[in-house]
């Protein structure tokens, strides 16, 4: 296999992210996995996220603890700001809105 980005170098993996050929000068790992410096750059930048309800950080279906993820902040807060919104705008939209994400928020793949 040829490098994506250098067709006249031999790849030395496949990029965890989009799956081209990286030869060794465009190979960057992070935690393990192989990615090209496009991909890199994303990871690392936190650009490539993604919502997902949370598998380790779920008390009911994990869509606060998915969104505390996605926007880096402590699920606890969330799940505070959620009861107090839910309270202020009465309790079945609340609940019905909760109930909703989860439906549509898929769960976290496992690594």
């Amino acid at each position: 296999m040829k490098c994506y980005d250098h067709p006249e170098r031999d790849a030395v993996g496949i990029c965890s992210l989009c799956g081209k050929g990286v030869c060794e000068e465009d190979a960057v790992y992070i935690n393990g996995k192989l990615y090209c410096k496009a991909c890199a750059k994303k990871v690392l930048t936190g650009k490539n996220k993604k919502l997902y309800r949370s598998r380790r950080n779920s008390s009911i279906c994990g869509v606060c603890g998915g969104l505390a993820e996605y926007a880096d902040v402590d699920a606890t807060l969330i799940r505070v700001l959620w009861v107090i919104v839910t309270l202020l705008t009465g309790i079945i939209p609340g609940i019905i809105i909760y109930f909703i994400m989860c439906v549509i928020m898929p769960k976290e793949p496992k690594e």
